[in-house]
């Protein structure tokens, strides 16, 4: 095999294989494996997404599997309350803590949601709870 054939086959796999391409297989198996968006952009140097997505490659497959896992895990639904074995108090005391339960129910209903007015409208009512939690500790002392 002559020289300039050699140099030119090395050359030709250089221009395959460039540290550039390995960065663009480096950050989609990242995020293949679980990293984060944001802990990859780190990872990689960048401020702004845009430039991070140049570097991901998002197949069907990745889309059926995010779809599949957000179907199978809602983010959105407020875990369910463990039943205790211990029975639902009476009075006041039952009240008030079935209120707090309510309370702490909508706060991480509305924690998971976006900004917007159904986001806002939650916060009001939690005040309100809030409120009436208070008005109706002050019976339990009278």
């Amino acid at each position: 095999m002559s020289a300039p054939l050699a140099r030119k086959s090395v050359a030709q796999v250089w221009r395959l294989f460039r540290p550039r391409n390995s960065r663009h297989t480096y950050a989609t198996e990242m995020l293949r494996s679980g990293v984060s968006f944001p802990v990859l952009m780190k990872l990689l140097g960048h401020v702004d997404p845009g430039m991070t997505m140049r570097y991901v490659d998002v197949a069907l497959t990745d889309l059926e599997r995010e779809f599949q896992l957000a179907r199978s895990k809602p983010r959105h639904l407020a875990p369910q309350p463990k039943s205790s074995a211990t029975p639902a108090r009476a009075g006041l005391d039952g009240l008030i803590e079935a209120l707090i339960a309510a309370q702490h129910v909508m706060e991480m209903f509305r924690r998971s949601l976006p900004n917007g007015p159904a986001r806002n409208r939650l916060l009001r009512l939690s005040k309100r709870l809030f409120k009436i939690l208070a008005e109706i500790r002050k019976l339990s002392h009278t």
